[in-house]
């Protein structure tokens, strides 16, 4: 019979994990933005240089989730590992591999989650996995709009970070993104009549509600003003979704990030959603809803509003 060594009984120190550290020659790069403001085929521009470091996911949701404003992202992770465990079997073989890759991706990305306050070590050690020494680490979480500035503040301490604004004439990046939920909520509607009536439906209902102007990550003016408090105006760019495509925008974003020049299509549109007519009297009740950003993002920007924005000249 075989004896086992009594060492073998003993409780073990573990050893205690390095703290994470940012790389000294590397610069921490967060774009933000509101939906449908482009940041997906920004994404896919930047992951093509080789001087772009990006971790497996696009938005990882780190910041907003640890400021609790994010309780919906967190809990939709949760529950897809839940899902995944669920469908494992008790048997051997092959059957779980394909569960347990997916398994093993999400309960990694929770990890992020796993600090105390302030504790960026697990967000650090995910976002760096697989790092080779390049010069920008990028973070693409258009949500992280919604902060404060003391949030910002945080996380301009990460590698001196920069930071990357999209914004979107406000009724476009709107009925865009009212034209997407309502594909994603209801598949079977046909391309035509019935849909573009469910889009006008649907935007008529939030005017009535009066709830546009409180949308957060439309709120241009709260995100610049919590932006310029903490961080200065060196390390922020505001890019106009209606020039991102143009290749000079593009080569603007590389030099503010300090990279080679780098192409991309820009006739390519990332997610495009499906095409709908806007009604004139739903244009009319979104300018009205957005006047104040419309009044703030000109006085701000002056000659750089793409005249493209609706009501730029008018507010």
């Amino acid at each position: 019979m075989m004896r086992l060594h009594p060492s073998f009984f003993r409780t073990k120190t573990a050893m205690p994990k390095r703290a994470a550290r940012f790389p000294d020659t590397a610069t921490m790069v967060f774009c933000i933005g509101a939906q449908k403001a482009g940041t997906t085929w920004l994404y896919e521009a930047l992951r093509a240089s080789p001087q772009v470091h990006f971790c497996r996911n696009k938005e990882l949701h780190y910041f907003d989730v640890m400021a609790g404003r994010a309780d919906l992202a967190i809990a939709n992770r949760v529950k897809m590992a839940a899902a995944l465990a669920n469908k494992l079997t008790a048997k051997t073989g092959p059957g779980n591999a394909k569960v347990l890759k997916q398994l093993r991706e999400v309960t990694d990305l929770l990890t992020i989650y796993t600090g105390e306050p302030g504790d960026h070590d697990p967000y650090l050690r995910y976002l760096l996995r697989g790092y080779r020494a390049q010069p920008v680490v990028c973070d693409i979480t258009p949500a992280y709009a919604i902060l404060d500035a003391p949030h910002f503040a945080d996380m301009a301490s990460i590698g001196t970070a920069k930071f990357l604004f999209l914004l979107r004439d406000p009724v476009d990046r709107m009925w865009s993104q009212i034209r997407m939920a309502e594909a994603v909520e209801h598949p079977d509607v046909p391309k035509g009549d019935a849909f573009d009536a469910a889009c006008a439906a649907r935007a008529k209902m939030l005017i009535e509600a009066g709830r546009l102007p409180r949308i957060e990550r439309a709120d241009y003016e709260r995100t610049i003003r919590a932006l310029e408090k903490v961080i200065p105006r060196d390390r922020i760019k505001y890019v106009f979704y209606e020039d991102l495509f143009a290749p000079e925008t593009l080569d603007d974003i590389c030099g503010f990030l300090d990279i080679d020049a780098i192409q991309a299509d820009g006739a390519r549109r990332s997610n495009p959603g499906r095409d709908a007519a806007i009604p004139d009297d739903i244009r009319h009740g979104f300018e009205r809803a957005f006047a104040r950003q419309y009044k703030f993002v000109r006085k701000r920007f002056g000659d750089r509003v793409p005249t493209a924005w609706h009501s730029a000249q008018r507010a």
